[in-house]
Parts: structure tokens; C-alpha cells; sequence
């Protein structure tokens, strides 16, 4: 009989673990350190000829997954249209893919301009949206934690230092005579390599890791990359995550 009901109780708290709802958080304290994009202007303003007009990253992680998924959510000001973008993203950080994306314009209540049906606080557009994202992050089986940024170098579980590099493979002018690049992204750890991204044709001027965000449940991180690009009238700083295992892949050579 105790056997039953304990197996009862830990269903309902499985039940409850995957059915958090975004209504009932603070949703500032998942807010991500600004230093994950204040890292690159700091980085940048001696080395190279343009300035930086907007960081406007508000990035907010949500939890992690058990299997590495992590869900975010990004409010970035839109300049030229005005108003505001909400992205709400699922990464599976194994295969570096969005299982589940989503982008919703939104204004100010008081600066809605033509649009006065997308009138709306933050909040508000995450509430009002609630019941589909709920319905993501549920069926992802997300579970609801503030996460901390870390700096680099990472370390995987016994203490192995594990550095980040991009590798610049060309620097060219594209489309509308702007800055593109190719390059790739790879982790080091003993002298030994693993290539976590390929980038080709990126509209970009400059690029460089910045942080890492540590899974509570395996061996994982989603290292931070920020890149400089052309919008509007001027560069912005935008944010990306790329998954890495920090114990498996590494190899003598760049594959």
C-alpha cells in the first residue's frame, strides 16, 4: 500500500513539474546577465572602425529539459518600424535546431502608431499568448529554472578547461554592400577540437563568443555567440545559442 502511494505522489509531482504555467512567474528573474552582449561592444570599440548603436538583447531563459532542450524567450526593439518583437524559441541543443518558434509583434500602449490592435505590455503578450507556449513547454517537458550566465573558459565534470574560438574562413561585401562572413565555430579542450557550427553567408562584422549557460542535467552547455550586424541605420548586437557536450566529439583534428 505505501509502495502504491508513493508511486502515486512522485506521478503528481511529475504531472506538476511539466505543467508550470508562464502566468504564475517573475518573468524578470530569468532575465539573462547583460554582459553577454556588453562582453562584445567592450570588445570591439579599440579594433575596429564602427560603434555599436544598440545592444537591446533582453533575453529570458526559461529551464532546461532533461533531453537539452532549452526555452527562451527575447524582447527586441524594433527601430525604423518601431514597436517591439517577442521570439519565444524551443532549441534542442543536441541537434542545434528550434523544435518550436514563434514571433509576435507587439507595441506600447502608448506608441502603437497604426496598430492599436497590437497594443500590449510584455506581459501582456506573454500572457496573452500563454495557453500555446504553456502548451510547448509541456509537451518539451521544460522545467521551469532562472538559469545562471557563466564566462568562459567552460569545464567539463572532472575539470578539463574547454575554450570556444571562431575561425574566420572569409570576410566579404554581399548584398546592399554590406559586411558578410563565413566562419566556424569550435570547442577546444586538451588540445583537441570539436566543431560545433558552420556559419555561411552571414550578414555580420564581427563575432566572438561571450558566456555559456549550464544544463542542471547532464554534461551540456549552450555557448552564448554574439554577433555585430547592419539594421535600419546602424549595428545591433544580436545573441545566438549553440549546444556542445562537454565530455564526447573532441577529436585531433577539425571535422
Amino acid at each position: 500500500m505505501k509502495k502504491s502511494i508513493s508511486v502515486f505522489l512522485f506521478l503528481l509531482l511529475s504531472l506538476n513539474l511539466y505543467s508550470q504555467d508562464l502566468t504564475k512567474i517573475n518573468i524578470e528573474e530569468y532575465k539573462l546577465d547583460s554582459k553577454i552582449t556588453s562582453t562584445l561592444t567592450a570588445k570591439i570599440q579599440d579594433t575596429v572602425p564602427f560603434q555599436i548603436y544598440q545592444e537591446n538583447n533582453l533575453i529570458y531563459v526559461l529551464g532546461w529539459s532533461k533531453d537539452g532542450k532549452l526555452a527562451f524567450i527575447e524582447n527586441r526593439g524594433i527601430d525604423g518600424r518601431g514597436g517591439n518583437d517577442l521570439h519565444f524559441t524551443i532549441q534542442d541543443m543536441v541537434e542545434d535546431v528550434n523544435v518550436y518558434y514563434k514571433k509576435i509583434k507587439w507595441y506600447d500602449n502608448d506608441n502603437y502608431g497604426e496598430n492599436p490592435e497590437l497594443a500590449q505590455t510584455f506581459e501582456e503578450c506573454i500572457k496573452n499568448n500563454s495557453q500555446e507556449f504553456n502548451s510547448q513547454l509541456k509537451k518539451y517537458k521544460i522545467i521551469f529554472a532562472p538559469v545562471k550566465v557563466e564566462f568562459l573558459p567552460a569545464a567539463d565534470k572532472n575539470g578539463n578547461k574547454i575554450d570556444f574560438k571562431i575561425i574566420n574562413s572569409k570576410e566579404y561585401i554581399g548584398e546592399f554592400g554590406l559586411a558578410h562572413m563565413d566562419y566556424e565555430i569550435i570547442a577546444i579542450k586538451n588540445n583537441k577540437y570539436k566543431l560545433l557550427s558552420k556559419i555561411e553567408n552571414k550578414l555580420c562584422d564581427y563575432v566572438m563568443p561571450t558566456a555559456y549557460i549550464k544544463s542542471p542535467y547532464e554534461d551540456r552547455i549552450a555557448l552564448v555567440v554574439a554577433n555585430a550586424e547592419y539594421v535600419f541605420e546602424g549595428r545591433e548586437v544580436f545573441v545566438k545559442f549553440y549546444g556542445c557536450n562537454l565530455n564526447t566529439g573532441f577529436t585531433n583534428e577539425i571535422k
